[in-house]
C-alpha cells in the first residue's frame, strides 16, 4: 500500500495508491494518473478560424484584460466618503453645534442609534485626517 501524506488538494487529507490512480482517504476525492505522453493523441491540424482570409491558418492575438489601476480605488474610495459626507451633513451641523443626540434624532426623524453612529464615524474621521470635509 502506497500512501502520500497531506497530498490532497482539496483537504489536505493523506492519498493512497487504489489501483492506477491516487484517492484521499479522508474526502475521498480521485486523482486520475495522466497517460504516458507517446499514448496521448496526436492533435489534429487547427481549422481555419472564421474572419481570417481562407488559405490562413492560426491563432488570433489573446486579449488581455485592463489592469485595475489604484487610481480607481482611490477615486472610488474618496467619492463614497463625500457622498456619506453629503448625506450626513444636518446631523454634522447638529454635533458641530454641540446638541445631544436625543435632540438631534428628534429634530431629523431619525433614531438615536444612527446619530450615535455617524457622531462615532465623524470623530475617527476627523481624529485619522485632520479635519477632512469637502469643499463647499
Amino acid at each position: 500500500m502506497w500512501l502520500r501524506f497531506r497530498s490532497c488538494r482539496k483537504c489536505c487529507g493523506d492519498l493512497v495508491l487504489d489501483g492506477d490512480d491516487w484517492r484521499c482517504w479522508q474526502c475521498g476525492r480521485y486523482y486520475y494518473s495522466t497517460p504516458p505522453p507517446t499514448d496521448q493523441p496526436h492533435q489534429t491540424k487547427m481549422a481555419e478560424e472564421p474572419g481570417l482570409p481562407s488559405g490562413q491558418t492560426g491563432t488570433r492575438p489573446r486579449r488581455r484584460r485592463s489592469v485595475r489601476s489604484i487610481n480607481s480605488l482611490i477615486a472610488s474610495t474618496s467619492r463614497s466618503e463625500f457622498r456619506w459626507w453629503y448625506k450626513n451633513r444636518e446631523v454634522i451641523a447638529f454635533l458641530d453645534e454641540g446638541r445631544t443626540v436625543k435632540e438631534i434624532a428628534s429634530l431629523i426623524n431619525r433614531g438615536q442609534r444612527q446619530i450615535r453612529v455617524i457622531r462615532e464615524r465623524l470623530n475617527d474621521l476627523r481624529d485619522s485626517s485632520g479635519e477632512m470635509q469637502p469643499a463647499r
